[in-house]
């Protein structure tokens, strides 16, 4: 997994580095051990899409996906004094869940959207037909997971009508979707401040200008 996310990124022009990497890994809890291989994900169609991939210049790829945070969220790691305990501000109350969709093409955010509550086929379509398809070019293609609301026809229809295509990622893999690494930036930085902001639509809209 690791191995072709690597290569995915050196394509793409956004060189992750081993260390990196291996911050990212134990932020999410992750430690060194035996592979147990996942039976649903198929190395072949990883490899084939990369290989794609490789085929199509930066400009023209457009990774799009969705993702969210709750408005309680706040940091689990902070620094202290050896031997004390660390504080931090936290909203206890849960209020609502904000979601959030965007694309990326040549290591810039495009086309990026807020609202509140979960996405769900309607949401996306009317994302893609008011807001994405605004800011394709002829000859893009538009990458994002193979999930049943993304192979909305509708959405087919609407991306082709701007001469545009769409390519889904193979199953199981979000890892090959280099936005994955931003929404890890933009949730990372939103829980340090979530405390600071009376509506976490602000906190995230202020965000995702300087990510």
């Amino acid at each position: 997994m690791i191995k072709q996310a690597k290569e995915l990124s050196i394509i793409l022009g956004n060189r992750l580095q081993r260390t990196r990497i291996n911050y990212y890994r134990k932020l999410l809890g992750y430690t060194y051990k035996k592979t147990h291989f996942h039976p649903k994900r198929d190395t072949v169609l990883r490899d084939e899409f990369i290989e794609k991939i490789k085929q199509i210049s930066k400009e023209n790829l457009v990774f799009i996906d969705e993702s969210g945070i709750e408005d309680n969220d706040c940091r689990e790691y902070g620094w202290s004094i050896k031997g004390t305990r660390c504080y931090g501000n936290k909203a206890y109350q849960h209020k609502s869940r904000v979601s959030m969709i965007a694309g990326l093409c040549n290591n810039q955010i495009i086309a990026p959207v807020i609202f509140e509550g979960n996405c769900n086929k309607a949401i996306f379509t009317t994302y893609v037909e008011t807001i994405l398809i605004k800011e394709l070019r002829p000859g893009q293609i538009v990458i994002m997971d193979n999930i049943n609301f993304h192979k909305n026809n509708t959405i087919k229809v609407l991306i082709e009508s701007v001469g545009c295509s769409i390519l889904f990622l193979p199953t199981y893999s979000p890892d090959l979707n280099p936005i994955e690494h931003y929404w890890f930036k933009i949730k990372n930085e939103i829980r340090k401040v979530t405390a600071q902001f009376k509506d976490i639509r602000i906190a995230v809209a202020h965000l995702m200008k300087f990510i």
